[in-house]
This record gives C-alpha cells, structure tokens and sequence, in this order.
C-alpha cells in the first residue's frame, strides 16, 4: 500500500537512549491485539528474567494494534503498569500511525480499514450499521470514532517513541539507518522500512525489528526479525538481550499453550 501521506520523509527526534543496559531487555515481535498471546509471553518473560538482578525492560516493536481481536485490551494492557522489576516501552509501528491518522481524519485514511482497521474498531463495540460498511457512514464515523475509542488510548499511541538506541542495538519497528546518529534518521524509513537496507551496514550496530513477517525468527549479522505473524499464526516469540555475548535467548508461545 501507499505510504506517501502517512508520516513524511523528514527527521524526527522521538529516539530514546538509554546510558546504560539494563540487566535484560525483551523485545516483543508485532503483536497485533493478541493479547492472550501477549500475556502468556509476559509471564514466560517475568519467569525468565528471574536469573537476572538489576533493572529488566520489556520493548514492544511496534504493530500492536489492529488485525487481531483485541486491540482495545492489547492498548489497556500495555498503557498499564508492567510487572514488577520491569519498566515496558512500546514502540510506534506504521499501523499505529495508520490507526491515529485515521481517528483524527478517518476520511483520509479509509484504506486502514482493510489493513486491520474493521477487527480494531469491532474491538471497541464500533461497527457499521449497514451491510454497505462504514464508507457509507463517514459523518456518522466521526461521532462512533469519538465516542467509541477512549482519548487516553489516541494519547498514548501519539507518544509512543520511534526508536530505542541502547549500545550496539538499535529498536525499530521497520529499519534504523545503522551509520547514522538519532538526529539523522527519517520517520518514514523507522516506521516502513524495508528492513532489509540494513544489510550492507559494516559496523557492530544491530537493528531489532518486526514489521515482515517470517516463518521463524531471523538473525543476519545487522538485524534480528520478531515478527512471527501472530494474528494469523497463533505465535508470538521475544528476545533477551542481555550485556553478556551468548546470553540472548528465544521466548515464544502459541495458541495450543493458552
């Protein structure tokens, strides 16, 4: 699809960068409303990360919205408080930016509603009232849009940073240009991608990242894929990281173990 008028080519400065590493970081693939799946994962995370002394923190890579069932309990969950020993950072994805644009506008940005959009807003009670669809109802749309979808829940998704820089590692949704500082990067690329520009990078920069899915995750010399697709493949997989070369592992869970 387009991107052309969702976020634009300019640089931002919603990086975040944190001094020091904390004893674990867990970044979570693209979760799209399966927040059963995200809950099972949390606890394998918190049972985990009991090895590890110090502060933990768990990274959501952006996608955490639309597509699956739950997107309104994904984002209640997420904007509440993370378990205890962890501080939880979630990231902004192309289809939160879809998802925003189309609550401030949604006559702007009628194609969200085939790229996730409808199971989003059925999440929140909003369905059309006819069997034509809510591009019958766009007057209509504004009012069971600000009505229907809390404005803690558009507030949150607004300040949601692009990007963590911690060390050698970068978080993204979508892509990082590696050999450039924070304040050199572009919206349109962390948030679209493809990720796959990265891989002719030559230094110790590694990008994390979600947004194309793969069967299993992906580990290149520059960048690591989480996103296993959860929506449709009922798996939902986190990475350690950790200061200590050899200590990263896989957490995953699926639906058969819900």
């Amino acid at each position: 699809m387009s991107k052309s008028h969702h976020s634009q080519n300019t640089p931002v400065r919603k990086i975040l960068r944190l001094a020091d590493m904390p004893a674990a970081i867990y970044a979570i693939g693209d979760i799209h409303g399966c927040l059963a799946l995200y809950d099972a994962l949390e606890k394998e995370i918190v049972a985990d990360a009991a090895a590890f002394d110090g502060p933990k923190l768990i990274i959501c890579l952006g996608d955490v919205v639309d597509r699956g069932p739950n997107t309104s309990g994904t984002l209640d969950r997420l904007m509440g408080p993370a378990p205890e020993g962890f501080e939880r950072l979630v990231l902004r994805g192309n289809h939160e930016d879809m998802m925003a644009s189309f609550i401030t506008a949604p006559e702007r940005m009628m194609e969200w509603l085939d790229f996730g959009g409808e199971e989003a807003l059925a999440s929140y009670g909003i369905r059309p009232n006819t069997s034509s669809g809510f591009r019958a109802e766009r007057k209509l749309l504004r009012h069971k849009l600000r009505t229907g979808i809390p404005a803690e829940h558009l507030n949150f998704i607004n300040d949601m940073p692009l990007a963590l820089e911690v060390g050698h590692l970068r978080f993204a949704h979508a892509g990082y240009a590696l050999a450039k500082p924070a304040q050199k990067q572009l919206s349109d690329f962390l948030l679209w991608g493809p990720p796959s520009r990265v891989d002719s990078h030559s230094g110790d920069e590694i990008l994390i990242h979600g947004h194309v899915i793969v069967d299993d995750i992906e580990v290149q010399k520059n960048r690591i894929n989480l996103d296993l697709g959860a929506y449709k493949s009922g798996r939902l997989a986190a990475m350690r990281f950790t200061a200590i070369k050899g200590e990263n592992k896989v957490i995953e869970v699926t639906k058969s173990k819900l």
